[in-house]
Formats: C-alpha cells, sequence, structure tokens
C-alpha cells in the first residue's frame, strides 16, 4: 500500500504534479497581468487553463492558457478597460458624496455601497463566464448577475474567500506566496463554479465528449 501511495500513478506524486501545475500557471497568469489592461483575460485564462488541464487533465496549463489568452484578448482588454473605469467613478463619486455630508449613512451613499456590492458580485461570475462561452459583453454582465442571485451562498463564500485571500498575500503571507496563492484559490473556486455553470451548459450531442461534464456524468451514471 505504501508503494502505491509513492507509484508515478500514486497519490503523492499526483498532488507534487497538480501543485507544480498550479505554480507554472499561477506565474504566467502573473507576468500577463502586468500591463493591467490585460488582468480580464489573464483571469479568465487562469481559470480556464485550471479547470481544463488541471482539474481535467486536458492538455498542458501553459498552452491551454495562452489558448485562452488568445481568445480572449481583443474582448477581455476592452472588458478590463470598461470595469477599471467603472470601479474608479464608483470610488470617486462615493468619495465626493462622503465629503460633502457630515452624515454617516445618506441615502446617495447607500445607492453607491449597493452599486459596489452588486459590481463585486457580478465580477465573481463574469470571468468564469468569459472563460466558457461566446456571447456579448453585455450578455455576460446579464448572465453573471443571475447566477450571482440564483447561487448566493456560493457568491457569498467566493467573495468573502477572495477578500481573505487578498488580505493575507497583502499583509500577512511572505511576497513569495504570491506565487502559489492565487492559483491555489482558483483551483478551490472551481470546485463552487462548476456547479453554476453546469447549468446553463448545453446537453451533449450523442457520441460528443465534453470535457467540462465529467462529474455530471458520473452522477448521472448514479442516479
Amino acid at each position: 500500500m505504501l508503494q502505491r501511495f509513492f507509484d508515478y500513478d500514486g497519490k503523492l506524486v499526483g498532488f507534487l504534479n497538480k501543485t507544480g501545475e498550479i505554480i507554472l500557471v499561477n506565474i504566467v497568469f502573473l507576468l500577463c497581468c502586468i500591463p493591467v489592461v490585460t488582468i480580464g483575460p489573464a483571469m479568465t485564462s487562469l481559470y480556464y487553463a485550471t479547470m481544463k488541464s488541471i482539474r481535467r487533465e486536458r492538455g498542458g496549463p501553459v498552452k491551454e492558457f495562452f489558448h485562452s489568452m488568445k481568445r480572449t484578448l481583443g474582448k477581455g482588454t476592452l472588458l478590463t478597460i470598461g470595469i477599471l473605469l467603472w470601479s474608479a467613478s464608483l470610488w470617486y463619486g462615493r468619495q465626493m458624496v462622503r465629503a460633502g455630508t457630515e452624515q454617516a449613512v445618506t441615502f446617495p451613499l447607500i445607492l453607491y455601497d449597493a452599486a459596489i456590492v452588486m459590481s463585486v458580485c457580478i465580477l465573481i461570475y463574469l470571468f468564469p463566464v468569459f472563460s466558457r462561452f461566446e456571447m456579448k459583453v453585455t450578455k455576460m454582465i446579464q448572465l453573471s448577475f443571475v447566477m450571482s442571485i440564483r447561487f448566493l451562498p456560493v457568491t457569498v463564500i467566493v467573495a468573502a474567500g477572495s477578500m481573505l485571500v487578498g488580505w493575507l498575500v497583502a499583509f500577512r503571507l511572505p511576497i513569495a506566496c504570491i506565487l502559489v496563492v492565487p492559483g491555489v484559490w482558483c483551483y478551490l473556486v472551481t470546485f463552487l463554479m462548476e456547479k453554476a455553470l453546469l447549468h446553463y451548459m448545453p446537453e451533449a450531442r450523442p457520441g460528443e465528449e465534453q470535457w467540462y461534464d465529467r462529474e455530471k456524468r458520473k452522477e448521472d451514471k448514479n442516479e
């Protein structure tokens, strides 16, 4: 039993292989985020490569990452610019309203806070949706908004976890952890996100194999 554990196909080697792949694709992701305007397609590609290559073992993670980058770069860059401008306008508008009143809570502040919360909820699903579907940006935003409400527990868990991970990387963990932590968190998020995405994926035609629905087919067999 111990020998099987250390075999090439054993659990230890499998764990080490996945860990190495996560670190590798995470480094590529960080490098692609350097221009800032490419953060959107980089996040989309990180999710795509993590799900398809690391979890489903289809293709190499770096190859799948750049395959997704090539597909999403143009639209993803424009989407990133739009997100940055929208975020800046929300922050600036809230600061102006806050500076113009002495009250801790006002109706305009509540509206800005609601817009911020709604935007965060949409962003949680936007890049996973972008990684899986070919649709207009407005349709992606609409679908992400619907999913954020329909799968509210997932939304809360991913939002809270993402804020915790960001806080840990920024203030508590050694700087070198940034080479690992985002990829690990993305890997964990796929287990929650895929349960939501599969509700919107079309059924495969007879004889057609879809790499993303292996767990769904297993569940159908068990039933």
